[in-house]
């Protein structure tokens, strides 16, 4: 029953992170372009979507969590964050990149257009998360240098998280290119069901302790 039910979450979490994100991506309106470009805006996609997904791969799923040993959660969780943080810190040269194949902007000139221009809220939204991500990342890998408390590190981490995750979802939703009503839909569905997963876990069992205490 444990191994079924195992399968079943993590079908759950497949469909909703990736089947969803490709079905609304190929049944959307949108304007193709060239094969390159249109490969990497899928994998930004995806890369993005199954970040979001790290909320529910965490400690804080807390039933997933009794059916599989959490060491085993862990190890998806840090797979799933390293790998598609280094695929969204490499989402500004996925801009720049096609670039090199037509004769329009140079990619030096794109670069320097893409990081100096502020007065587009969906870049400096952009800026910031991209900022912020880059926190995450190095203090994550780094958390056994950092003298912290476990406990004091994995509530920075997760704050941290969210404001990362509202950030860059408002980023894409702003300005990116397949931002639809349905894509936006669902990046807020799951933004906000992640948001109470982090609320349950430290503001609500915080409060729990001090009225017990």
């Amino acid at each position: 029953m444990k191994i079924r039910s195992y399968i079943i979450k993590f079908s759950v979490l497949i469909i909703t992170f990736i089947m969803v994100p490709l079905f609304l991506y190929f049944s959307g309106n949108f304007q193709r372009r060239t094969n390159l470009m249109e490969t990497l805006s899928i994998v930004t996609i995806l890369a993005f979507s199954l970040l979001l997904s790290q909320f529910f791969t965490s400690r804080l799923n807390y039933k997933l969590m009794k059916q599989i040993r959490m060491v085993n959660i862990l190890a998806i969780h840090r797979f799933v964050g390293y790998f598609f943080i280094s695929v969204i810190l490499l989402h500004p040269f996925f801009i720049i990149i096609p670039k090199f194949f037509d004769n329009g902007v140079t990619p030096t000139d794109a670069f320097i257009r893409l990081i100096t221009t502020f007065s587009s809220t969906g870049v400096i939204l952009g800026i910031i998360a991209y900022a912020i991500m880059l926190i995450l990342m190095i203090t994550a890998f780094f958390r056994f240098k950092i003298h912290l408390k476990y406990k004091t590190w994995r509530r920075f981490h997760g704050y941290l998280t969210l404001l990362f995750v509202a950030i860059a979802t408002w980023h894409v939703i702003n300005m990116g290119r397949h931002s639809n009503n349905s894509f936006s839909l669902f990046y807020l569905l799951v933004v906000v069901i992640g948001i109470y997963y982090v609320i349950r876990k430290y503001l609500f069992k915080t409060k729990k302790n001090e009225k017990r205490h």
